[in-house]
């Protein structure tokens, strides 16, 4: 029976009990893809990393939820960035930082990792700015799909839709309350997701649990396998750009604007999603998706 080394990190968070769950595969490149997805389904875990290969500052990697292959993932960048060093397959010493060019099937993308003095390692990924279109969807039908809360809409923002490496909904609510009280129903928002094409459904409000944070948030994703998210790194993109262009959001420095995000409180793992972008006026010009992860779990995996 073949082992495969593997660790179980929690991304966005310095705690094993927050963040969200990623499993590493290290010697991934022979695995099949229907073994790969066994794997990720046996794992578990929101995001299961596969590596297919290290060569100096270029990594390969296949990412898979329990349900399918992701074409790019935040959390999952985080933890395979920091296992990655942890083990020596990276040599990023202590007080130190590189950039790692990250390559999936279907995408690649520049990542910042910073060995930092007292031992952890920041990670951050480097994504295009989101675009917006309007969609068309009322507040019964939220209600329907998410519980009463949903009805605490602010009203003087939009729901948009968004599409990068995944497709989301934005969805701006008025209080903290309202998204703490959301109760959805998992079956008809995958049902509503798969018939409209939509990915991942993100609530936030500008109230938020931490008085340092920017915004508190709640993610569902059912249709790709995770019914709620305890942290995401491709959806704050989204997130950030939409409080960009609706001028929310204003630079700490020069032109540059940081948020940070809080999510996963509600299913007791809690996370922070920090965002650095370059304003030009409202639109962002560069963005980078990062925090640190935490390793909960070191062994291997027998197939």
């Amino acid at each position: 029976m073949p082992h495969y080394l593997f660790d179980l990190y929690s991304a966005f968070t310095d705690s094993a009990f927050g963040g969200s769950h990623a499993g590493i595969i290290y010697d991934g490149e022979g695995l099949t893809t229907e073994t790969m997805q066994q794997i990720a389904r046996e794992v578990r875990a929101p995001a299961t990393c596969f590596v297919m290969s290290v060569k100096g500052r270029e990594v390969g990697v296949r990412f898979f939820s329990t349900a399918q292959e992701y074409p790019m993932c935040g959390h999952g960048t985080l933890a395979l960035m920091t296992g990655l060093v942890s083990r020596g397959y990276l040599d990023i010493s202590r007080g130190s930082s590189d950039n790692v060019n990250l390559r999936t099937p279907s995408s690649s993308a520049t990542v910042t990792v910073d060995h930092q003095d007292d031992g952890r390692i920041e990670v951050m990924l480097n994504l295009e700015p989101a675009e917006f279109e309007p969609v068309s969807i009322d507040k019964k039908t939220l209600e329907r799909l998410f519980g009463a809360g949903a009805g605490d809409l602010d009203g003087s923002l939009p729901v948009e839709y968004t599409r990068s490496d995944f497709s989301h909904l934005v969805v701006p609510m008025s209080s903290l309350p309202g998204v703490q009280s959301l109760a959805p129903d998992f079956e008809q928002v995958a049902d509503y997701c798969e018939q409209t094409d939509v990915d991942t459904v993100m609530f936030f409000c500008r109230e938020t649990v931490e008085a340092q944070n920017t915004v508190h948030c709640r993610e569902f994703a059912p249709r790709v396998g995770t019914p709620e998210v305890p942290a995401a790194g491709t959806t704050n993109r989204a997130l950030a750009c939409y409080l960009a262009r609706h001028n929310l959001i204003a630079p700490e420095t020069g032109p540059t604007s940081r948020i940070r995000a809080e999510q996963g409180y509600e299913i007791q793992r809690p996370s922070l999603v920090v965002t650095r972008m370059t304003l030009n006026g409202n639109l962002p010009t560069d963005i980078w998706v990062g925090g640190l992860s935490a390793q909960v779990v070191r062994g291997q995996f027998s197939v």
